[in-house]
């Protein structure tokens, strides 16, 4: 058989639906991000990783050095977006496949839906991840989908997937586990459905996303011992080898509860992003669900392990969507961890794809996919607002930073190559973004005013994105010079003054203090 004809066999062996999610992935992750493919808009994080190889084994991510090298671990934004939402599409067609969805319509909107949700938003601020972090999340539905196959090596070769997908980022597990309980749920709503096949089914997932867990924490270890390093005390990650929390179990499992809640139903709740808009999108996507719910449930959850089975699923939902919560305690998941929080709307039109009969089926399509079509609207929006937010930081940065450079030059006494003291982050009164509409996606990962949110910002700015080839100073000599009576007696930039030459280098006086590097920002240059 020649290529064209195994091509022509492989897309025929492909299922309408998962075309459509595949192409309609595609397509609005390119209309919905095309500003972030097209622009170079960093965040505080972003900034020293122009080009960075991404040795995250101290933050517990063991795989992503080798996952980043897709994009030779450089950040080119139309070459990343354009592999992102490739990897993303794939992993849109197999969501499908798994699900079952049969209209093409829905699967379409899944596929949209799975491209355009704000996390992904967020996903590209970190551009210099967004490959191998969507690569992540491909290999977390990789995993189900290996392990929904028959036979043992399809079952290790899904334990492996999740493995592989936690060492790039560990987060996204939650995509695994909610999708294996859409279907479980799923398996409950099928009219040949039996209970021993069901439970042994839901059995086989739970059983692959632990020995999952487990093989990666494995490999860590391994990685850890080999490269003798220690987990980053960021966010609590140290913590961790000090043992589980047991006895806040419960707290942290009403906090997981209680985060979905406010995701999804509280404007301007911390680590979300919705707004009056999304709430009553959110309310109504919950009626229609319930509504839904209970036209398709009814004739087949007579059945009572059918009810108890499906009403298990739907309660563990919220708590696998937010797993991250319980598997790291001593931090609270951001928005880019939460991926898995487009599950609920990826319900309503598996429910919405399961009513059988004429007129309900044709109605429910209709709602669902007008539903689908606001949510996509305000996905727009909320993308967008947040690369704008963020580009205008960049711009007011960079003439920010310029002006001061062009002071440092011209400052009297000043010679190539001096040492460049810098002491203090931007004042937050010299650059102020005063637009409301900003604050509905204020986060740390979203810069409102500045991306340069500490002192070690702005070296890594004129470094990495002006060119300006002046290294920071050893943190000893930034203490020493803070604490001189010199620079105490120096008034603040851009005052005349605040910038002058002592004892053979410059000194600029942004703020009357110096902050310390933390231990995890010293560990965190020192990675290896």
């Amino acid at each position: 058989m020649g290529l064209d004809q195994q091509a022509r066999a492989l897309w025929r062996r492909v299922g309408a639906p998962e075309k459509a999610a595949f192409f309609s992935c595609l397509l609005a992750g390119y209309l919905v991000h095309l500003y972030a493919f097209t622009n170079d808009i960093p965040n505080s994080d972003g900034l020293d990783r122009v080009y960075d190889t991404q040795q995250m084994t101290i933050s517990g991510r063991w795989l992503l050095h080798f996952a980043s090298a897709l994009n030779e671990y450089t950040q080119m934004p139309a070459a990343i977006g354009l592999l992102s939402l490739l990897l993303l599409a794939l992993a849109a067609a197999l969501t499908v496949g798994l699900l079952g969805l049969r209209s093409g319509v829905l699967a379409g909107l899944a596929g949209a839906l799975l491209a355009a949700f704000p996390c992904t938003g967020y996903l590209y601020l970190y551009l210099f991840t967004a490959a191998a972090y969507s690569l992540s999340i491909l290999l977390a539905v990789l995993a189900v989908r290996f392990v929904v196959r028959r036979g043992k090596g399809f079952w290790l070769l899904g334990v492996c997937c999740l493995a592989c997908s936690m060492g790039i980022y560990q987060a996204y597990v939650t995509v695994a586990i909610a999708l294996s309980l859409l279907l479980v749920l799923r398996e409950t709503l099928r009219g040949g459905a039996q209970c021993r096949p069901t439970v042994l089914f839901g059995a086989r997932l739970a059983a692959a996303l632990a020995a999952g867990a487990a093989l990666y924490y494995a490999v860590l270890l391994v990685f850890l011992k080999v490269k003798d390093l220690e987990l980053l005390s960021y966010l609590g990650m140290d913590e961790a080898s000090g043992g589980y929390p047991l006895a806040q179990l419960p707290q942290l499992l009403c906090a997981a509860y209680a985060q979905v809640f406010r995701f999804f139903f509280c404007a301007g709740a911390d680590n979300s992003f919705a707004d009056g808009f999304l709430v009553a999108l959110d309310v109504l996507a919950l009626a229609a669900g319930l509504w839904l719910l209970w036209r398709c449930a009814r004739p087949v959850w007579r059945a009572g392990w059918r009810a108890a089975t499906g009403a298990a699923m739907l309660a563990l939902l919220p708590l696998g969507m937010n797993f991250g919560q319980i598997l790291s305690p001593f931090s609270t998941p951001t928005p880019l961890m939460k991926y898995a929080f487009v599950a609920p709307y990826l319900l309503v039109l598996l429910l919405a794809d399961r009513c059988d009969s004429g007129g309900l089926s044709r109605r429910a399509g209709a709602g669902a996919a007008g539903l689908c079509a606001l949510l996509l609207l305000f996905c727009l929006n909320t993308n967008n607002l947040l690369y704008t937010a963020s580009a205008q930081a960049h711009r007011a940065t960079e003439s920010y930073v310029t002006r001061l450079l062009a002071r440092v030059e011209s400052c009297a006494g000043y010679e190539t190559g001096m040492e460049v003291v810098i002491i203090g982050a931007i004042p937050a009164d010299q650059l102020c973004a005063d637009i409301p509409s900003y604050e509905r996606v204020r986060h740390y990962s979203v810069p409102m005013d500045s991306v340069l949110l500490r002192n070690k910002h702005i070296y890594y700015y004129l470094n990495d994105w002006l060119n300006v080839p002046i290294d920071e100073p050893d943190e000893q000599t930034m203490i020493d010079v803070a604490a001189s009576e010199a620079f105490a007696d120096m008034p603040r930039y851009p005052a005349q003054g605040s910038v002058q030459v002592t004892d053979g280098r410059v000194v600029v006086k942004l703020r009357d203090s110096y902050t310390p590097k933390e231990d995890y920002e010293i560990a965190y240059e020192q990675r290896r």
